[in-house]
């Protein structure tokens, strides 16, 4: 065999090999890949079609991840496929456009938690209630910025536990998928049952601020008494206080 054929039957073997390689790395190779704050008690399949069995973020178990990515996307820079998780307390999934860097779209987000310190040990000890997101659309910018939002979120059944049991409502944020001109996304605030009647907005401004304004009122003698005494200045000619609060995620 000449030397330039010799040639190109080698370059052709490495290309087949590194082609079956990218297809079917071991996801256990990766393990250190992982962000410091994630852990799994195993990892299996591959990169791209894989699972980890016991997923915990941050100390709180979260169940089992699977996912399914096109290794054909890699080639242009992009992670293409779904994520689900499945535990005891979360259950998820969701769609995935993004580059390596995370600047892309998440599409058909589900996703189902309860607020309790037994599920993430950040949450706030005596407080309790059921998150949820129907997200059709989220889009996601450099730095992890939120630059549109289409669909739901969702806390009900909020409420205190403890020496001081109270009953704190359900809420629910929706957002229609527009951007602001100063890059700004906005939800719209209701309630959806319980002691309170709440009207406001959520504004996500990037990179990762969220200020949150609107008007509560009591719906009971005693509701509205709480009013009173957690808002500052008095309530408007129809009887509503203002709130506003605003923090980084």
């Amino acid at each position: 065999m000449k030397r330039g054929a010799l040639l190109l039957t080698v370059i052709a073997g490495l290309a087949v090999f590194l082609v079956v390689l990218a297809l079917y790395l071991p996801a256990s190779w990766f393990a250190s890949a992982l962000p410091p704050q994630a852990h799994c008690v195993d990892l299996g399949g591959s990169v791209w079609q894989g699972e980890c069995l016991g997923l915990a973020v941050n100390n709180s178990k979260l169940g089992d991840a699977s996912w399914n990515f096109a290794p054909g996307g890699a080639l242009g820079g992009k992670l293409r496929g779904d994520v689900n998780v499945r535990g005891s307390a979360l259950n998820a999934q969701a769609d995935i456009e993004t580059s390596f860097r995370g600047v892309g779209e998440l599409r058909n987000v589900v996703a189902r938690f309860p607020l309790d310190p037994a599920f993430s040990p950040d949450l706030p000890p005596d407080k309790r209630g059921n998150l949820s997101a129907d997200l059709k659309r989220v889009v996601i910018g450099e730095a992890g910025a939120i630059r549109q939002v289409e669909g739901t979120l969702e806390l009900v059944d909020f409420r205190q536990i403890g020496a001081h049991p109270l009953e704190l409502g359900s809420y629910r944020l929706t957002f229609d998928g527009a951007t602001q001109p100063d890059g700004s996304v906005v939800g719209k605030l209701r309630d959806i049952g319980g002691p309170f009647i709440v009207e406001g907005t959520a504004t996500l401004t990037p990179p990762n601020t969220v200020v949150v304004v609107g008007y509560i009122t009591g719906r009971t003698a005693q509701a509205e008494s709480l009013v009173r005494e957690s808002t500052v200045g008095p309530p408007d000619a129809s009887g509503r206080s203002e709130f506003r609060f605003e923090n980084s995620f």
